[in-house]
């Protein structure tokens, strides 16, 4: 099921979540439950606070690096629709760190990245002509990961 077809079937139905019958992203995204780490990691990129932000992309990438693709995966809708947010961020360090993630992802989950690419590929092409050169390098790096020249 698509990202659409769920989202127009959680808006016919919304399972009595929320007092206003508001969708949640869960709801939007469905499939499996994330676990605690994954949750909360990924509930401190949305604060607004720049510190946070580089402190839980820090946390991610550790957790990434240690648990490994089967922890990463279902992270992944999650982390695209963080990621279109933190590429626009106000601090290039977030920028950069962010990036520094997605070429994590973009090394570890190869092919598993396809579907979400239709909501990464703006805010990751905004990164690689980003003003900021780190921003840049970081960007490029990750799309060399994803994308990796013919042998």
């Amino acid at each position: 099921m698509s990202l659409s077809e769920r989202l127009a079937a959680s808006r016919s139905n919304p399972n009595g979540s929320g007092s206003s019958g508001g969708l949640s992203l869960q709801a939007v995204l469905g499939g499996e439950a994330l676990d605690g780490e994954a949750a909360l990691i990924l509930r401190r990129l949305g604060k607004k606070d720049t510190v946070t932000k580089v402190k839980a992309l820090g946390e991610l990438r550790a957790a990434i690096g240690t648990r490994g693709a089967e922890w990463a995966a279902p992270t992944l809708p999650h982390w695209a629709l963080a990621f279109a947010r933190l590429a626009d961020d106000r601090s290039w360090q977030v920028r950069q760190q962010a990036c520094d993630v997605l070429g994590q992802y973009c090394a570890l989950l190869r092919r598993q990245l396809a579907p979400q690419l239709k909501a990464l590929i703006v805010p990751w092409l905004s990164c690689r002509f980003d003003a900021h050169h780190e921003v840049r390098r970081s960007a490029t790096a990750a799309f060399a990961a994803a994308f990796p020249a013919a042998k």
